[in-house]
């Protein structure tokens, strides 16, 4: 993809300058309901039934359908995380209700193979912390620096937008990620979320091991007269300078490495969006692959994480939401 090498060491002169200084360039877990809730119940729970323990954490849309047989038009999201602590999710959209003790099958709530990364919920930049294995990102937004260009929100800049009852992809679901840029001409803008932080982007190299998952999953929707075409790419210690298993052609020396030893050949996968709210998933074996224009690496190395970027390549003005963004566990 041309200009994708400028793309991350643009964005890292942004990040030492002061722009962003944690995270780089180019750069539910909830049980199968076993009970559905009632409206806002669910929450900090036990990690092993949704919508009946714990005080309510921006709980799911009124759970309906339950351990009788259902008819709801909405299965519902009790919010339990997999330690017990808290987790998130959309609340089955546009879903049926289950039968028996099954919970309806909209949206991605509930899902036992989820692994909340961030629903946003608290209104901050950060994502859902974690402790094992250490999980403590933050959202941001980036782009090439086009005269002219610009983006919302700044790159350094992020918070998450307020969601109307019209415009939420389900009952009860208040913030989500967003992002919105237009006249950026030499490789493009995004929007990016890492797993870890850390003080300079130059020194430390915090990566995440998320070889406990096979992929991701996450809600999205493009504004109208948005590009659709997004890629989502995977930030890695292969692909990324900071492994140091790759090389950067310097400025003064541009053709110093061959272009099979060159680093920001990441992992992508390519979506196409809609207008409405809709639940995307990835498999990280299946749909992600690399280009030819840098180091190309045997398969994705998923232990050494640095985070996901949600890009819209040159001239593609874009408007972007993202929620309730999750691993899919193994």
């Amino acid at each position: 993809m041309p200009g994708l090498s400028r793309s991350c060491f643009t964005f890292a002169l942004l990040c030492s300058a002061g722009a962003c200084s944690v995270y780089g360039p180019d750069l539910m877990n909830g049980s199968a309901l076993s009970s559905a809730g009632t409206d806002g119940v669910g929450g900090d729970g036990t990690g092993t039934t949704g919508g009946t323990a714990g005080n309510s954490n921006s709980a799911g849309a009124s759970a309906q359908g339950g351990s009788a047989a259902g008819s709801a038009a909405q299965a519902g999201a009790g919010e339990t995380g997999g330690d017990g602590s808290v987790s998130g999710g959309a609340g089955g959209m546009a879903g049926s209700a289950g039968t028996g003790t099954t919970a309806g099958s909209g949206g991605s709530a509930g899902a036992s193979n989820l692994d909340l990364i961030d629903n946003l919920e608290d209104n901050d930049g950060s994502i859902r912390l974690l402790n094992n294995p250490k999980r403590d990102g933050i959202w941001d937004s980036g782009n090439d620096m086009t005269s002219g260009g610009t983006q919302t929100p700044l790159p350094g800049k992020f918070k998450p937008i307020l969601l109307s009852a019209a415009n939420a992809p389900y009952a009860g679901d208040k913030y989500a990620a967003y992002s919105k840029a237009s006249g950026f001409t030499s490789y493009g803008a995004f929007m990016n979320v890492s797993m870890r932080s850390w003080p300079n982007y130059d020194t430390t190299y915090p990566k995440y091991d998320a070889s406990a998952n096979k992929g991701i999953s996450f809600l999205a929707k493009a504004g109208t007269g948005s590009s659709l075409g997004m890629r989502v790419r995977f930030i890695s210690g292969d692909t990324d300078p900071r492994g140091g298993k790759c090389k950067i052609n310097p400025a003064s020396a541009p053709n110093m490495y061959p272009l099979n030893q060159l680093c920001y050949n990441h992992y992508f996968a390519e979506v196409t969006l809609s207008n409405d709210w809709a639940t995307y998933t990835l498999n990280f074996t299946d749909d992600f692959g690399q280009g030819m224009d840098g180091m190309v690496n045997p398969t994705i190395d998923l232990t050494e994480m640095y985070g996901l970027e949600f890009y819209f390549s040159a001239s593609n003005d874009f408007e972007l939401w993202i929620d309730d963004l999750s691993f899919i566990k193994n």
